[in-house]
């Protein structure tokens, strides 16, 4: 990204793939932090990051450190689809690429 801006709060989703500006994303989401954050997203009309894991896995696991990359994209959504109780289907495009700054994890392991 190029120029200065003002940092903002992002929720972010690490995952074992990488999204590109204008390319989309399939995601099945059935974690209740991840629920949560696309709920939120939803009624705000906000985009949230994807970010590529270096170390660590999707799914929480109790005391597993996770590392990620320091450029993500802005995934906005397309289309949600509720199928099942507990599971969304979504379909996302990836538009701005952003710089992460500081993350931090909050107490239901959201970034």
């Amino acid at each position: 990204m190029s120029g200065a801006s003002k940092p903002v709060d992002l929720p972010l989703f690490p995952l074992q793939t990488v999204l590109f500006p204008g390319g989309l994303l399939a995601l099945k989401v059935f974690e209740a932090r991840y629920l949560d954050m696309v709920s939120d997203c939803l009624r705000s009309g906000t985009p949230f990051g994807v970010v590529a894991l270096l170390g660590g896995h999707e799914v929480r696991r109790a005391g597993e450190s996770v590392q990620f990359e320091s450029v993500g994209v802005l995934a906005e959504l397309i289309d949600v689809d509720s199928a099942q109780p507990g599971i969304l289907q979504l379909r996302c495009r990836g538009s701005t690429r952003f710089r992460l700054d500081t993350p931090r994890q909050q107490a239901d392991g959201l970034w």
